[in-house]
């Protein structure tokens, strides 16, 4: 019998694929998230994450590889779900789209303790505080990693760290940097665990690279357009990253490279090294 690929949307795993594509709530509610294309689902099995439902394409299938990789997720008694190449271009969030996506389970979220417990010293954890666009917040997720940050804290007003396209953004770091939710109580108690609070500022601040980023340190970013307010300030260490006259400043993901590379550098050189992530 030949199987014939689904080709309407009005279908409740269609309307339900988009409702987790599109909405913020859907996903919370749900707690499921979309992961389009094959390293990221790949990334996300590597990491422990098993999709409830793989979704894909005639386009998939083309090649042997692609028919290999189901069979692998077959045997893993996920659930696959076939449509059409159009149907599947109304389900894809990317420009040229492979052909597969997942549904699947949200990471969930480390706690304080946790981290603290279970990161190894000295602590580098950047924190993002108000990023919007999940583009960034992906990037910068990435940057945390490559970088030997134990973790990515997030507070009140960033963008879902688990946004479809900030899984994109991040080329699977969101599957293996845990993810922090921080409030003004938690920076508290990691400064007075020992860890050195610093904030970014456009100016004002001290060089970046005159800090000790060898002992336990957090970096603190702000909103892509306001930076960070005053209630995250308070009480941290500025730092500012010295540039040209004819720049005003970074993007938030660029600004955390620099400083997070500038941090492993110190950590290298102290003999440190790069240290696991903090993970569940």
């Amino acid at each position: 019998m030949v199987i014939q690929p689904l080709d309407t949307g009005d279908n409740k795993t269609v309307r339900r694929i988009k409702r987790l594509n599109q909405s913020p709530t859907a996903r919370k509610k749900a707690g499921q998230t979309i992961i389009e294309g094959y390293r990221l689902i790949d990334d996300a099995l590597g990491a422990g994450v098993r999709p409830e439902m793989v979704v894909y394409s005639p386009k998939w299938v083309e090649h042997a590889d692609g028919r290999s990789f189901l069979v692998r997720l077959q045997a893993l008694s996920i659930h696959l779900f076939y449509v059409t190449d159009r149907l599947f271009q109304e389900l894809s969030q990317v420009e040229t789209p492979q052909g597969i996506l997942a549904v699947a389970p949200t990471p969930a979220l480390l706690s304080l303790e946790t981290l603290w417990r279970r990161a190894p010293e000295p602590l580098l954890l950047p924190v993002a505080a108000g990023v919007q666009d999940p583009g960034n917040l992906g990037t910068l997720m990435r940057a945390a990693l490559a970088s030997g940050a134990h973790a990515l804290g997030v507070t009140a007003g960033t963008v879902e760290p688990f946004n479809p396209k900030c899984i994109r953004a991040s080329a699977g770091a969101a599957f293996r940097l845990p993810v922090v939710s921080l409030d003004a109580d938690g920076l508290r108690d990691l400064a007075d665990r020992g860890a050195t609070l610093r904030a970014t500022a456009v100016e004002a601040g001290n060089p970046y690279f005159e800090a000790d980023w060898a002992k336990p340190s957090v970096i603190l970013l702000g909103n892509e357009g306001n930076g960070l307010d005053q209630d995250w300030r308070d009480g941290a260490e500025l730092v500012t990253i010295p540039m040209s006259p004819a720049a005003e400043s970074l993007n938030v993901s660029m600004a955390a490279s620099v400083i997070l590379f500038h941090a492993a550098f110190q950590r290298q050189k102290a003999g440190i090294g790069f240290l696991p992530p903090a993970m569940v």
